[in-house]
């Protein structure tokens, strides 16, 4: 792989790992680029490869190998099950490709050296898709806490829960994770970014029992406090938020320090609509900002050469903290990191 590309040179080639839900965020982003041709689509089921290949018009295949091994294909976006993650980004790192993964980076943290060793090993870039970075509130709190308006940050808060449909209905291996391994990952990067901060120390509890009698075998909720290097914070997901909720999503941030306090309402935007029959607060997600803005940005890093945000030790160190919540719920002992 070069270093970086002439923007007027032949595009980038790009093949799309996964063909689920988010998948299909990454074959619109990689389609709508000026700069890259997306020309193979990969899913392990023949079913799924076929359908969403003739979708999009675009070659399909359930051969991991074939991508790896053609050389024409620049980069590679990953967005398999939280579980699946390693084996296609150790395989497409090792053959040279550019990788950008999804969330988390891996689910042990042997795992995500596994990957780091195979991108140093391949000499291609990897980034790992926070893409919460990019939404408009939050990369404006960003903004904010950079800027001194905060102060010294002192506590943080944050929760970001799915509707019960999200494991029931949407995700049919949603027993082999939870909402701290689907939904912490966003919050963990957030709290460590917004911040600039580390985590030291975890303690966590969580809850079973409403998801488990729909036949799915994970946590219903999962609450963490987090020791910081100079501050701490409290995260929350949960996967059994009612459907009657106003959006898919139940996502706030409160972030207080010497100086100030900001708060984010991320799935309201401060919209209210009323009429004769309701009042409802609509969730608008703008795709422009975290389904087009981390994949202009990994691919702006490859053509000008220079490394992405969302590092892959950034992704480490969230697997880090994923690892030791998972040891805190099972001995309901805080965790050093």
């Amino acid at each position: 792989m070069t270093a970086g590309r002439n923007k007027d040179e032949q595009k980038l080639k790009a093949a799309a790992v996964g063909a689920g839900i988010y998948g299909d965020v990454h074959i619109r982003a990689w389609q709508r680029h000026p700069c890259v041709e997306l020309v193979r689509i990969w899913s392990r089921s023949q079913q799924r490869a076929q359908s969403t290949g003739e979708k999009y018009g675009v070659a399909y295949t359930t051969d991991l190998q074939q991508i790896a091994d053609d050389e024409q294909i620049d980069l590679v976006s990953i967005a398999t099950p939280d579980f699946a993650h390693t084996e296609p980004a150790v395989m497409m790192l090792e053959a040279g490709k550019h990788v950008l993964l999804e969330k988390p980076m891996a689910t042990t943290t042997a795992d995500c050296r596994k990957i780091l060793d195979a991108a140093r090993r391949g000499g291609g870039e990897l980034m790992l898709n926070f893409h919460n970075r990019w939404y408009p509130p939050i990369a404006h709190a960003k903004r904010l806490v950079d800027a001194g308006e905060l102060g010294q940050p002192v506590v943080a808060y944050a929760r970001l829960s799915d509707q019960i449909v999200v494991p029931t209905e949407w995700l049919s291996w949603a027993g082999q994770s939870g909402p701290e391994w689907f939904l912490f990952p966003h919050l963990i990067d957030i709290i460590q970014w917004l911040l600039d901060q580390q985590v030291r120390r975890v303690f966590a509890a969580g809850r079973k029992g409403i998801l488990q009698s729909r036949g799915v075998d994970c946590y219903d909720s999962v609450q963490a406090q987090l020791v910081l290097d100079d501050a701490i914070a409290t995260i929350e997901s949960s996967w059994v938020l009612p459907r009657s909720w106003r959006s898919i999503i139940d996502f706030k941030i409160d972030l207080l320090g010497s100086q100030g306090r900001i708060g984010i309402i991320c799935d309201q935007e401060g919209v209210e609509l009323t009429t004769n029959d309701e009042l409802t607060t609509p969730f608008i997600l703008d795709p422009e900002s975290t389904e087009w803005l981390p994949f202009k940005h990994f691919v702006d890093c490859i053509i000008e050469g220079v490394a992405p945000t969302c590092t892959g030790q950034e992704g480490l160190k969230v697997t880090q903290v994923l690892e030791a919540i998972g040891q805190s719920l099972e001995t309901a002992q805080a965790v050093s990191l």
